[in-house]
């Protein structure tokens, strides 16, 4: 009897010391975990805000490159208006300023570089603007002028390269926690795996001559995970067999979280394909005379940075709308999707394009999570073929015969960075023209020794009118000049008026409404592209 209680004791008190050492690991691996998620946390925040002074410091450089735009303007015509950027120059660079200066960013000598990027501004101003002026007459010589703006491009350049080497610190710095932070849960799962096998070993060997129902519970929970332990008189035993259902539990628990990750993963799945169709909406019939085809092409993964909207504003009127969002992947995509019925919006208001883009600029400015965009909004009249269209800072539309190619201007800068207008202008889809639309994706498309596709490139491929073999030749010809991976999403929508003898091609898509509203009669001419505004 004293032999069976010593060794009840020393059973106990080894199955102690396990318990303690295990879970004094956990402890441990939980608070490095956690210290490093923190620190990890910090480093994104310290990140972010560096992000956030790179962008004011290109606020900045745009500042004053808008000033001596406006200065070199009033020099060269003695036009006043060219002075409305100079004059809004000083309260627009003393707020970009004040926030530079209230950024946190632990980057030694960063207040000075503002200050220098500043005073060397002032000095141009003294040097140069004011005697400008002052009087034209008296201008200082373009070889001084371009001297204190180089001093001012110099001084901005250093900022700009101190902030982004900061920002790429912090980013490698974050990267390396974020490794270290799954290292450290990796090694914590090994080391409770460990741990737990070897606890399973000692209590084999400690318990190796346990009771028939511990073998046949064993044996039954093999079968059936749901089995339960029986209870047992002496403490060792009933210490294994509460180990043994506990291990049972966190197994089951374990598969529960895999079953419901993978579940997760199927909605991620289908979330993504309907992301995708609410991108590139197939578009609908169109209307009598008109024919329309796209092209939306995805840089990764199924969904895209870039999206269009194709539809009837009335019985008169059809819109062609095409965003495109920076970047790529499933955040652009939901960012693009907003933008999308956002602007769908604004021109069912009975807005002009610039307008519509104008009221979409305003509502990204109050969301900080908006991303930088550019777009192309086009409104056509069916029964005449004029346009009103606006551009913000998108590559330019085309209209083409297949012969003839006319290039409409952009009207206004990208949306999202500040506080911007956008005029309307004016253009003609004769009968027997396309219009052609499409992203940054197919002319920055990069060849051989890191050219680009381009312009050039894209109107020597301009020699059909007809919108699906147009879409084709220009897809092919872009993957034929790509070498590896596509860098951009690449998007393209063509829209073509039927000419007075040409039937509307039974393959392009349709969009989504229809119209009663008969095509012109009258030949083909050349379009005119028009450069008028329209007043919003």
């Amino acid at each position: 009897m004293g032999n069976g209680h010593q060794r009840q004791s020393s059973l106990r008190t080894r199955l102690g010391i396990i318990a303690l050492v295990f879970l004094v690991m956990v402890l441990i691996a939980v608070g490095l975990s956690t210290l490093m998620i923190r620190s990890w946390d910090r480093t994104l925040d310290r990140r972010g805000e560096a992000r956030a002074a790179s962008v004011a410091v290109a606020e900045l450089s745009l500042s004053l490159s808008d000033q001596e735009t406006g200065i070199r303007g009033y020099l060269l015509t003695g036009d006043p208006s060219f002075l409305e950027p100079y004059r809004d120059g000083a309260m627009v660079e003393a707020d970009i300023v004040e926030r530079l200066h209230g950024y946190d960013l632990d980057l030694p000598g960063f207040d000075a570089l503002v200050d220098g990027a500043v005073d060397a501004g002032e000095v141009w101003r003294a040097d140069v603007a004011e005697p400008i002026l002052a009087d034209v007459a008296d201008a200082p010589p373009d070889a001084i002028a371009l001297e204190r703006f180089d001093a001012v491009r110099l001084e901005l350049d250093e900022l700009d390269a101190a902030v982004v080497s900061h920002a790429d610190d912090l980013a490698d710095q974050a990267r390396r926690m974020q490794r270290n932070v799954i290292g450290v849960l990796f090694l914590s799962a090994l080391a409770a795996i460990f741990g737990t096998a070897l606890a399973a070993s000692l209590f084999r060997r400690w318990v190796l001559q346990p009771l028939a129902a511990i073998s046949e519970s064993a044996r039954a929970l093999s079968r059936d995970d749901a089995a339960r332990l029986p209870h047992f008189d002496a403490p060792e035993l009933q210490d294994v067999s509460d180990a043994v259902e506990q291990l049972q539990v966190s197994l089951r628990s374990a598969r529960d979280d895999a079953v419901a990750a993978l579940d997760g993963l199927e909605q991620s799945a289908v979330l993504a394909i309907q992301v995708r169709s609410e991108l590139a909406d197939e578009i609908g019939e169109m209307p009598d005379g008109w024919a329309a085809h796209t092209l939306l092409v995805p840089a990764e993964g199924v969904v895209a940075g870039d999206c269009f909207d194709i539809g009837l504003l009335d019985a008169r009127r059809m819109y062609v709308v095409l965003i495109d969002v920076t970047g790529h992947g499933a955040s652009a995509a939901l960012n693009a999707l907003k933008a999308k019925s956002q602007m769908r919006a604004a021109l069912r208001s009975r807005r002009t394009p610039g307008a519509a883009i104008e009221w979409l600029s305003r509502e990204m400015l109050k969301d900080e999570r908006a991303d930088l965009l550019t777009a192309s909004v086009v409104v056509v009249e069916l029964a005449t073929g004029r346009i009103t269209y606006a551009n913000a800072g998108h590559p330019p539309a085309v209209l083409t015969d297949g012969d003839q190619a006319v290039v409409l201007d952009q009207t206004g800068p990208l949306v999202g960075a500040f506080p911007a207008t956008w005029e309307t202008h004016e253009a003609e889809l004769p009968p027997g023209w396309t219009l052609l639309a499409h992203t940054d994706g197919l002319t920055d498309t990069i060849g051989a020794d890191r050219e680009r596709f381009g312009d050039d490139r894209l109107r020597t491929c301009l020699t059909t009118a007809e919108p699906v073999a147009l879409l084709e030749g220009l897809h092919e010809a872009a993957e034929s000049f790509r070498v590896g991976d596509r860098s951009d999403d690449l998007t393209a929508i063509a829209i073509h008026r039927a000419g007075p003898e040409t039937p509307v091609d039974d393959h392009a898509e349709p969009a989504e409404a229809s119209s009663s509203e008969p095509a012109d009669d009258h030949a083909a001419l050349p379009p005119t592209p028009g450069n008028g505004t329209i007043t919003p």
